[in-house]
């Protein structure tokens, strides 16, 4: 009798030391909760925040490993990782604030969904030919491209485990230990170059804790007993955090290479560029042996537009640009000595190389406009600003999107 009682004994100690005293072999019914926010999402709400967010699109980051779920017994035709790292990635591009994420994966869906409004709008239109609707405006488009997905998946990269038994009883512990690989780049959609790319790896846990006993307490009695418990990582935990890992990357890799600039960074950016500007410009004046200077006097007596605006994105001119600019056309073909300085501006939205870019073709675009109507090559000069001036603090993006006209003596 003792030595079933010392046995007893033995065997409940080796279950609190292996960790499984505590269990609950029949758990109780769990409610849905929100999900799991793993440890790097804090990393990626703490990023400074952007000038402005960036149209970004991702049409596929799906699993390129073409891997299955380990098994030791049976053939398996699951998976290793989640087939959804595209909504993966599309979550934590709006969590990070610095890009606004444009639907691409389900393009079919919405266009499909904007055939039907149309058809709907046509038909009240005729219907109702006193107040029509207004067709929907068009689609968003994206300044970068997001690509590429989960390119491996590596299983028991390391194993192993400890276990000890004595007397017919016995504890042991394995562990193994698995990765995935994430890439990511963004490629300029303008031009096609690749601006950046991040790689992030995430290992993957798995335990397994086992005790039990197996003794003949006597001739025709068999003490025998065994519990235990496994602990995996989840996937679509691991996954998600790979990818807001490469997120948080990919946005601290761009700030370094100067792709895009913080709130926090864009002054001192400005400012810079406008010292750099200045100085550039009183160099050239030198060479030229004349100075250019905008006179801020010059149109206060005309009734002429200071600027004209332009769509989003566009450096086409609208028709009533196309109007304003031809009575700046009229005074100056009457005024052959008069010149005017065409400065290009535009939204916040969009690299800054972008923004500058499409200022130029702005400015560039009504310059061509006044040549055509008569004005001389001589009396024009174009520049561009970017992002970098903006009406004021609070101006909406259709006051950012401008050609200032200027005249200079």
């Amino acid at each position: 009798m003792l030595k079933k009682v010392v046995l007893a004994s033995i065997l409940v100690s080796s279950l609190f030391l292996s960790g499984c005293a505590s269990l609950n072999p029949f758990p109780e019914e769990q409610m849905a909760t929100i999900g799991e926010v793993p440890s790097t999402h804090e990393e990626l709400m703490s990023l400074p925040k952007p000038v402005g967010a960036i149209p970004v699109s991702v049409y596929s980051f799906r699993d390129q490993t073409g891997q299955y779920k380990p098994s030791d017994m049976t053939s398996s035709f699951s998976t290793a990782v989640t087939q959804g790292a595209t909504s993966i990635l599309m979550q934590a591009l709006d969590d990070s604030s610095w890009f606004v994420p444009v639907e691409r994966e389900g393009l079919q869906n919405v266009l499909t969904e904007r055939k039907i409004i149309r058809a709907g709008n046509d038909a009240y239109n005729k219907r109702n030919k006193g107040k029509p609707l207004d067709d929907i405006p068009a689609l968003t488009s994206s300044k970068i491209i997001l690509e590429g997905g989960i390119i491996s998946y590596d299983s028991n990269i390391r194993t192993g485990g400890s276990g000890l038994g004595y007397y017919g009883i016995s504890a042991s512990e394995e562990y193994r230990e698995d990765q995935i690989s994430v890439y990511l780049r963004a490629v300029d959609v303008r031009s096609g170059r690749v601006l950046t790319s991040v790689n992030t790896t995430k290992k993957i846990l798995s335990q397994e804790m086992r005790a039990g006993v197996f003794r003949f307490v006597s001739f025709k009695e068999l003490l025998e007993a065994e519990i235990g418990f496994t602990s995996n990582e989840p996937m679509h935990i691991c996954v998600q955090q790979a990818i807001e890992k490469s997120v948080v990357e990919l946005v601290k890799k761009g700030l370094e290479k100067k792709i895009w600039l913080s709130a926090d960074g864009a002054i001192a950016q400005q400012k810079a560029q406008q010292a750099a500007q200045q100085a550039a410009q009183i160099e050239h004046e030198k060479k030229l042996g004349s100075v250019v200077k905008v006179n801020p006097q010059a149109k206060a007596s005309l009734n002429l537009a200071s600027a004209v605006y332009f769509e989003s994105d566009k450096s086409t001119l609208t028709d009533k640009a196309a109007q304003e600019l031809s009575q700046h056309a009229k005074y100056l073909v009457n005024n052959p000595d008069k010149k005017v300085l065409l400065e290009g501006h535009a939204d916040e939205r969009g690299t800054q190389q972008y923004n500058l870019e499409l200022g130029k073709d702005r400015a560039i675009a009504a310059a061509q406009q006044l040549h055509r109507s008569g004005v001389s090559k001589e009396q024009l000069a174009v520049t561009s600003k970017g992002e970098e001036q903006p009406v004021n603090a609070d101006a909406s993006y259709e006051d950012n999107r401008r050609v200032e006209i200027k005249a200079i003596k």
